[in-house]
């Protein structure tokens, strides 16, 4: 079987890089790329169907069984899922979405072995390109930052550059209730989800259970989830809920009540501390250096706004809406005359928007596939 896994490797690292140096040269990932990509998948799908089938009836001693079929369409399931959320999340523009799909979903066909498959290999993968993104850009902002001043004079800049959003996320009464409702529906959040995976459905609830899990489709869904916690509705289900199991635990289940309600607390405060580094700090840094400033003539289709003007126009009651999903894959023709026009009513000469530089990320997802491969493992288990 190892010739026969090693053609894969070659075929699908061919197919990977052609797609990579297509988007570092356009900054866009065609179509026709990904439909070749599914094309291959499924024939390598077919020839290892064929070497089973082949197994199976005598012909061969090394061959996948039939399990691992149903066990690789889990895996797909999964990797779809995620790069929806990606792309719904407004993290990835939709040809990085489909690239991440296809390169995930061709791991187990080069290494069936691989840790974590078929639950969890998706997980695994993307851990490993956000940590390789991330580390590269940080030290790459950094660095560049100091070539171009003293690092007292970097810092500093940087410093008083975030000071705007400590401010903006910590300030005032309004801001405190927010933060407080936050708090509390974080931690029943995860104290349902213990309650549902260790007392409802037992081993049937791992994956549920699996906090690591809903820490990703939490932060990466958090601009649009998050939302759901400042609803009148779910704060006053969430009062009932706490009121409810308070007084049944103070009354049946006292020791164990304390045991979860610890359990979900520690939780939303590392979830916190992730979101925020990550949603605040991270995406600070990362963006800075990609930040462009366009007046009213030079918004066009297909640019991509930065986090900060994204968060400005949905709040203003000008769009009415207009900006809620707007996706990494650039403006529409409508959205960029909307802020043109605005642009121009400005009672500022000049006003600006910023966006953001379209930054091919296609590497990344093959630089976090090859290290998956490479190291069968996360790079931060590595790092412990």
């Amino acid at each position: 079987m190892k010739p026969v896994f090693y053609f894969f490797f070659a075929v699908f690292t061919w197919w990977s890089l052609r797609v990579t140096t297509s988007d570092l040269a356009t900054k866009k990932i065609p179509n026709a790329s990904m439909v070749l990509g599914a094309k291959l998948t499924g024939a390598a799908l077919l020839i290892l169907a064929a070497i089973t089938l082949l197994g199976v009836r005598g012909y061969l001693q090394q061959y996948p069984t039939w399990n691992f079929y149903p066990m690789w369409a889990t895996h797909a399931f999964w990797c779809v899922v995620a790069g929806l959320v990606l792309w719904y999340a407004e993290i990835w523009p939709a040809g990085d979405a489909k690239f991440y799909i296809l390169t995930a979903a061709a791991l187990p066909l080069i290494n069936p072995e691989l840790r974590n498959f078929p639950n969890y290999l998706f997980l695994s993968l993307l851990i490993n390109i956000f940590t390789a993104a991330a580390a590269f850009s940080l030290i790459s902002f950094v660095s560049s930052g100091m070539a171009k001043a003293s690092p007292s004079a970097f810092f500093s800049e940087t410093v008083a550059n975030l000071k705007p959003r400590f401010a903006a996320a910590f300030s005032g009464g309004r801001a405190a209730a927010a933060a407080l409702s936050y708090a509390a529906g974080l931690t029943l959040l995860f104290l349902l989800q213990q309650m549902f995976n260790m007392e409802v459905l037992g081993r049937a609830g791992h994956f549920v259970g699996r906090t690591d899990v809903l820490y990703f489709f939490l932060f990466f869904l958090w601009d649009k989830a998050g939302k759901l916690f400042r609803s009148r509705y779910s704060i006053a289900a969430g009062a009932l809920l706490y009121g409810l199991y308070l007084a049944l635990g103070l009354l049946f289940f006292r020791s164990h009540m304390l045991a979860m309600l610890f359990y979900a607390v520690k939780n939303m405060l590392r979830f916190s501390l992730l979101l925020f580094l990550g949603r605040f700090i991270l995406e600070f840094l990362l963006e800075k250096k990609d930040e462009i400033f366009v007046g009213a003539e030079e918004v066009k289709p297909g640019m991509i706004l930065s986090a900060k003007s994204t968060r400005e126009l949905r709040t203003n009651p000008v769009f009415a809406g207009e900006f809620e999903d707007c996706f990494r894959d650039g403006l529409d023709e409508e959205q960029a005359a909307l802020i043109s026009g605005w642009l121009k009513k400005m009672p500022q000469e000049n006003a600006k928007i910023i966006v953001i530089e379209g930054r091919p990320f296609a590497l990344w997802i093959f630089a976090g596939t090859a290290l998956t491969l490479i190291f069968n493992r996360t790079l931060l288990t590595l790092l412990r």
